[in-house]
């Protein structure tokens, strides 16, 4: 659906690639589009006529393993860290789908299969490497540019080329326990209020994703729609994880489920089926915490309609690690939402462009009586570009919003750094 043609793609060989490029935009005025490692559904990768800086060859991955650091390069996947750290029993608490790049992901938040235990990717970053657009080589964490560091964590791509991402790991069991719980339709009512009660008291350790999806042939279940609640227990003894699961399927009996251990690189690549290659594409998200039989009938009144492949509605359950963290200590939107819901497309025929961003939208206005503040900007479509800085101010609020308007005028006055969710200097 991003049928844009730039004039040129610059394939950064190494870090100080990203100098050139940046230079190259700064002194011509073409417009520059940055490319992470992929997985993008706003199209903020490339460009109409303009430069692109495509980082995608850059995805070493260093671990050390005693100190539990993880050096990121910008162009790693979520495949790469895993790799890298599983074969040390760590973890990096990234999203869902091995192929999404770790750049744009942590830049905007990382909602993911480990946020109830670990929190958000960005939560877990000691430090980055910024190439800022006047081309300084700043070096920001809770110590040293602290603003800077702030305004990265969720703010998205707005000040800087991150050259480098420093994590903190968490320790990895050496074999996790995933499962899937699948309900048909007459089921996902119970199911859904039993879903709620079920989380209103889980550890850390829990982590559930709610799922409605008619999945792909290869998946083997039919061409009928489905809600999947699919739960990661991350910790070494699987006894309490069994029996919390034992508890939501006494109170919501699924009509199938896949319940065991599983190696970590698996299961985080488990749904890349679900998201091909070249896919088009719409997302919306809303925040909310009620799951209660009002938001129920909301979102059995949408989901409902879904019976094609091709589209998905994700419900995260929050809480746990996310939030404790405080709600000023980073500039993603919200903490206190209990769940996060985003509808996403993946289809292939352009002819269904103008029914399936429809039926977004429509999710998305049917929850809008129950949304909360913010919106996830790694959950959204190509609507919060430069040409909607109105959009981008609903999304983080206005005080996070101000502050954010205050690093962009000291690092990128000039906005060279545009096609993102883009945060307009104060001076236009």
């Amino acid at each position: 659906m991003i049928n844009l043609h730039p004039r040129a793609i610059a394939r950064a060989g190494s870090a100080s690639d990203i100098d050139v490029v940046l230079d190259t935009a700064r002194q011509t005025g073409i417009a520059l589009a940055v490319r992470g490692g992929g997985h993008n559904i706003a199209g903020h990768g490339t460009v109409d006529g303009g430069l692109v800086l495509d980082l995608g060859a850059l995805r070493n991955v260093r671990v050390d393993a005693e100190r539990r650091e993880v050096a990121v390069e910008p162009g790693a996947t979520l495949a790469d860290v895993d790799r890298a750290t599983a074969v040390h029993g760590l973890v990096v608490p990234l999203g869902v789908i091995s192929g999404t790049g770790v750049a744009g992901l942590t830049l905007g938040g990382g909602v993911g299969w480990l946020t109830r235990t670990g929190g958000l990717s960005l939560d877990n970053l000691d430090a980055v490497d910024v190439v800022t657009p006047a081309g300084e080589h700043v070096h920001a964490g809770a110590e040293e540019n602290a603003e800077l560091f702030w305004g990265v964590r969720g703010g998205g791509g707005n000040f800087g080329v991150v050259s480098s991402f420093t994590f903190r790991a968490l320790p990895l069991p050496a074999a996790p326990l995933g499962g899937n719980l699948f309900y048909r339709p007459d089921n996902w009512r119970n199911a859904l209020l039993a879903f709620d009660a079920w989380t209103r008291d889980l550890p850390d350790e829990m982590n559930p994703i709610i799922s409605f999806v008619v999945l792909p042939p290869e998946f083997g279940m039919g061409a009928e729609p489905w809600m999947v609640i699919g739960v990661a227990w991350v910790a070494e003894d699987h006894q309490p994880g069994l029996e919390l699961i034992d508890r939501l399927r006494a109170a919501a009996p699924p009509d199938g489920e896949v319940v065991g251990p599983t190696s970590w690189p698996e299961w985080q690549s488990a749904m890349d089926a679900v998201f091909p290659k070249g896919s088009r594409g719409y997302w919306k998200n809303v925040s909310f915490s009620r799951l209660d039989e009002e938001v129920v009938d909301a979102v059995l009144g949408f989901a409902s309609e879904l019976a094609w492949e091709g589209t998905g509605i994700d419900i995260h359950h929050l809480e746990g690690a996310f939030g404790r963290v405080p709600e000023d200590a980073t500039a993603f939107p919200n903490r206190s939402a209990r769940y996060w819901l985003n509808v996403y497309g993946f289809w292939r025929d352009a002819a269904e462009d103008e029914r399936l961003t429809a039926f977004a939208r429509k999710a998305y206005a049917v929850m809008q009586p129950f949304a909360e503040q913010g919106e996830y900007v790694n959950f959204l479509g190509a609507e919060l570009g430069v040409q909607a800085p109105d959009a981008a101010r609903a999304a983080y609020g206005q005080d996070k919003y101000r502050r954010l308007v205050a690093l962009k005028d000291r690092y990128d006055p000039q906005n060279l750094l545009r096609l993102n969710h883009n945060i307009a200097p104060s001076a236009g």
